[in-house]
């Protein structure tokens, strides 16, 4: 840990155990107010009872009491009014950042579309001094973009709808927002689509390494699937010089780097929804169980594939065999058969 941060760490706890020393300080001062007005309550009785030496005497003390105590309440007026003028300039301070901030996301809407001068807008935003002449000019240029994006409804819906669609693209989920009415363009329903694109993009910034990890996974699966499709053409073989060498090494790559994403994806997946208590959705289906079906509709689709390759070499082992025993039940069908005739003891022909 630098000096610096060892300083700030100093300098933040003595903060902290003044104010906690303010506040002792305040509740002791209420005790003992609380403590002077019994104590004026009994010298006053007791003056008004006792004889004239100690009844002088004990008027002197009940004014130096009373004057102990208007100087206890003048302290506490003086530390509720510090208090007060402390929440009002914290009160002040947030409405500035507050106006700030509606500014900025106001002219960020209104840039993309070319409506107003961001750099502009940002300077404005930028401007440490929180006094009343700042406090103008930010309320001037919030009212002017409120009224240019009033202006521009039906142009600004259309653009953050369309922004909505890429974002849930990128998120692979489905819109929550498809289609609505083109003559319906309220600054209620621009609120709802920029509250629901708000929503979307952190969303994707929270969970941004597993949309990354799995985009790295359908990448790589879809190299696969490529590379078994080419695999099946019948002129795989002519003309290719080094391809199919260059294939061959990048499907061992797949093989070895693919098992390595996906347990990665996995490890994630899990996390998430371990921390969230909700599955981890893509397209309305569940992560991990779209990754289980695409390799049981990949190892069907092989089986399928090996039992259709078996099939066809036993026909071609079949073929010939079926072709000469036809040929056989031809010849017997036009030649003559020699056979021993019993009845009468001599060699004939049967007949075809």
């Amino acid at each position: 840990m630098g000096d610096a941060d060892h300083n700030k760490i100093s300098v933040d706890t003595l903060c902290e155990v003044w104010e906690e020393m303010q506040r002792t300080f305040e509740m002791d001062i209420r005790v003992l107010l609380d403590k002077a007005k019994e104590l004026a309550m009994e010298l006053s009785k007791a003056v008004e009872s006792s004889a004239e030496p100690v009844g002088r005497l004990r008027s002197q003390q009940q004014f130096k009491l009373n004057y102990l105590m208007i100087h206890l309440t003048e302290e506490l007026q003086r530390r509720s009014d510090k208090a007060c003028a402390k929440r009002r300039l914290q009160e002040w301070n947030k409405s500035l950042d507050k106006m700030r901030n509606k500014l900025a996301s106001l002219s960020q809407s209104l840039s993309k579309l070319g409506l107003i001068d961001v750099l502009a807008m940002q300077e404005l935003c930028e401007l440490p001094d929180n006094s009343t002449h700042n406090y103008e000019l930010l309320s001037q240029a919030v009212q002017r973009c409120e009224e240019i994006r009033t202006a521009n409804l039906s142009v600004l819906i259309d653009q953050v709808h369309t922004e909505i669609n890429e974002w849930c693209d990128l998120t692979l989920q489905y819109p929550s927002v498809r289609n609505y009415q083109k003559d319906c363009c309220t600054e209620e329903l621009l609120d709802l689509l920029e509250e629901q694109l708000k929503e979307i993009k952190n969303y994707y910034n929270s969970n941004k390494s597993i949309f990354e990890m799995y985009a790295k996974r359908v990448k790589l699966w879809t190299r696969m699937e490529a590379l078994e499709e080419k695999a099946k053409k019948p002129n795989r073989y002519h003309n290719r010089g080094g391809a199919l060498l260059r294939e061959e090494r990048e499907r061992k790559t797949i093989s070895i780097k693919l098992p390595k994403i996906e347990q990665q994806l996995r490890e994630l997946v899990q996390a998430y929804e371990q921390g969230n208590g909700r599955p981890f959705l893509v397209q309305g289906e569940e992560v991990l169980g779209r990754i289980a079906n695409e390799w049981e509709d990949y190892r069907m689709a092989k089986e399928q594939k090996t039992a259709a390759r078996k099939k066809a070499a036993s026909d071609t082992i079949l073929e010939p065999l079926n072709s000469t025993f036809s040929s056989l039940i031809s010849l017997r069908k036009t030649t003559s058969v020699p056979y021993f005739n019993s009845s009468i003891g001599s060699v004939g022909t049967r007949p075809a």
